[in-house]
């Protein structure tokens, strides 16, 4: 209980304290507010025995009418005030406003903190699973535990103790013939509650299975081959199995709790009708008047339950929204890149991998064994090999993405972790497999190459030239203000070459030294595959360049030929030098050569 309080105390403390440093008025308002609104339930009871009470006498003409009109319009007001005060300043202004600088304050340092966090929590279902949570889920548990817990738990504490004290000026003893229901009920709530999170917790795998495929069923670049392929009724079919199944999941753990939940729920429920009995017998007993009698039954079965379950709501339910506000905090505690101190960028870049050992967080097969080679401040070189033999992975370790579990990566024979993340991205332009296409403009997605040079249009002319992207330019509506994509309303889609020229200048922007292809060229066939590296192969002059590739479009128009076989550089050399050691390079070399070449025509046709 003690670790649970001081968890609660953390919590309200980090959260409070957003908020009132934006709208400090705010906050103490909605505190004053709740007190107010606290105060009306014992005021109403009052006020409801002079209605009836009076109201005879003024039947009886036993009281002017005059003396009488105080009471009815102090009834109106308190009618009126508790929805005034919740409806309209609670839930009208507070919560909306609170929750907006909640998030706003949060993702603003999310975004940060996204911006210096370790490649490898995107590859860890936990990492994941803490990242969705505070993204998606902890700012609505804010919501709830301010202003909703807070505004209740106060305003129902006073409510109560108003009520009670008003009780125990009637007759002293009825405050254990309300109390004692309340504290049990309240005590199996308290540890109904917390085993409930727990429960839930177990369904975050299950909610993200069904909903990533729920996204596959909407999204554009899969709705065409749904369509063509006659797959969606199997996809929604399969959802919709996986969505039952979770749900079944949960209704056997509710219907086994059933039981123990009505029971534990509702204990105070028939509080109410033993209590108003008894005052029954002391009205009878002429130890009440017919008004307190009606406005003390209409108290214990109307506010008085509710006030007290309300008062406790912190504690109650708290601990559920709790969990998933704490993963703001976990969210913040997953490890950050090494900082590095390195922000100059060279101008000319060696790079070295020396006994390059790697394998995924949470896996246990070493993808890198070893791995050594060195590229040459302007050299042009090729990493070859088949797929899965560990290309793409060297490169997220080039990239900074992971850090090797063993041996260094050097650039200029600085360890590559002393340059800081910014320094990183002034070294390497990278074209990918699957480069992104933003829905921004054509300017923005060339500019986002290095986004410090936006407004520099000789740097963004001299990217398009360089990628040969002239022409998209001057085939698009508007130049480079034109929208992309299909996202939004106006925007143009270009051709799956037209995107890959643009990718090319993102990767030219900001005159990087080292140029990196990463297979971006496996969706072309072979011929303009090779084409477009003896491009970029001109496009790179005087610049240090990596080629990663399985098929060897490449490989005669580098100085230098590594093979990535067995997470190591098992062969390396020139395209000559390797055909003629007549290993793993000249065999895959013999399987592909004739995607290299054209068919001659035959002479005895046409």
């Amino acid at each position: 209980m003690k670790q649970k309080l001081r968890r609660l105390w953390d919590a309200y403390s980090q959260l409070l304290g957003i908020i009132f440093k934006e709208a400090p008025l705010m906050l103490i308002l909605s505190l004053a507010a709740a007190i107010a609104w606290g105060l009306l339930s014992p005021l109403t009871t009052w006020i409801q025995t002079h209605i009836f009470d009076d109201g005879l006498l003024v039947a009886q003409g036993k009281m002017a009418l005059e003396a009488y009109l105080p009471y009815l319009a102090g009834f109106v007001i308190v009618m009126l005030l508790p929805n005034l005060i919740s409806d309209v300043f609670l839930f009208g202004y507070v919560e909306p406003r609170s929750q907006l600088i909640v998030r706003t304050a949060w993702r603003g340092q999310m975004l940060q903190k996204l911006k210096k966090m370790k490649y490898e929590h995107y590859e860890s279902e936990e990492s994941m699973e803490i990242i969705d949570k505070a993204f998606h889920r902890a700012d609505n548990s804010a919501r709830h535990m301010y202003p909703m817990y807070v505004f209740l738990t106060l305003g129902r504490g006073v409510a109560s103790i108003g009520s009670l004290i008003y009780l125990a000026s009637v007759k002293w003893w009825l405050l254990f013939t309300v109390l004692v229901p309340f504290i049990l009920e309240t005590y199996f709530a308290v540890k109904n509650y917390s085993n409930i999170y727990d429960e839930l917790e177990g369904y975050w795998k299950e909610e993200r299975r069904y909903g990533i495929l729920a996204g596959f069923l909407k999204n554009r670049n899969y709705l065409k081959e749904n369509k063509l392929a006659g797959n969606s009724d199997f996809l929604i079919d399969t959802y919709q199995k996986r969505l039952n199944r979770r749900n079944k999941t949960y209704e056997k753990y509710y219907l086994r709790n059933l039981k123990d939940n009505f029971t534990k729920s509702n204990i105070s429920k028939f509080s109410p009708l033993l209590n108003v009995l008894l005052l029954l017998f002391l009205y009878v007993n002429g130890q009440l008047s017919i008004g307190l009698l009606i406005s003390l039954s209409l108290l214990l079965f109307g506010s008085m339950n509710l006030n007290l379950i309300g008062s406790t709501i912190l504690f109650r339910f708290s601990g559920y929204h709790l969990n998933f506000f704490e993963y703001y905090n976990k969210f913040f505690n997953l490890s950050d890149e090494p900082a590095g101190t390195e922000s100059d960028v060279p101008k000319e870049v060696e790079i070295e991998f020396r006994d390059v050992w790697f394998r995924y967080p949470g896996t246990e097969r070493d993808i890198l064994k070893g791995l050594s080679f060195r590229v040459g401040k302007g050299e042009k070189v090729s990493i070859v090999g088949e797929n899965g033999e560990g290309k793409s992975t060297m490169v997220k370790l080039l990239l900074g993405l992971f850090q090797p579990d063993r041996g260094e990566i050097l650039i200029n024979g600085r360890n590559l972790s002393e340059y800081t993340a910014e320094g990183r991205s002034k070294i390497f332009g990278t074209v990918f497999q699957d480069f992104v296409r933003y829905s921004i403009s054509a300017k923005e997605n060339v500019a986002v190459g290095s986004i410090d040079k936006l407004e520099d249009q000789q740097a963004f002319m001299t990217a398009i030239h360089r990628a040969n992207a002239e022409q998209v330019f001057s085939g698009l509506p508007n130049g480079g203000d034109t929208l992309l994509g299909r996202d939004f309303d106006g925007g143009c889609d270009l051709s799956g070459g037209q995107w890959q020229r643009i990718a090319i200048a993102r990767a030219f922007m900001g005159d990087k030294p080292v140029l990196i292809l990463d297979e971006p060229t496996s969706q072309l066939d072979p011929m303009a595959e090779s084409r477009l590296y003896e491009e970029f192969a001109e496009m790179a002059h005087h610049k240090t360049a990596v080629f990663i590739t399985h098929r060897l479009a490449s490989t005669r128009i580098t100085d230098k030929i590594y093979v990535i076989s067995g997470g190591i550089a098992s062969e390396c050399g020139t395209h000559e030098e390797l055909m003629a050691q007549g290993g793993l390079y000249y065999t895959m070399f013999e399987a592909q050569k004739q995607w290299y070449h054209k068919k001659e025509a035959n002479p005895d046709e046409g």
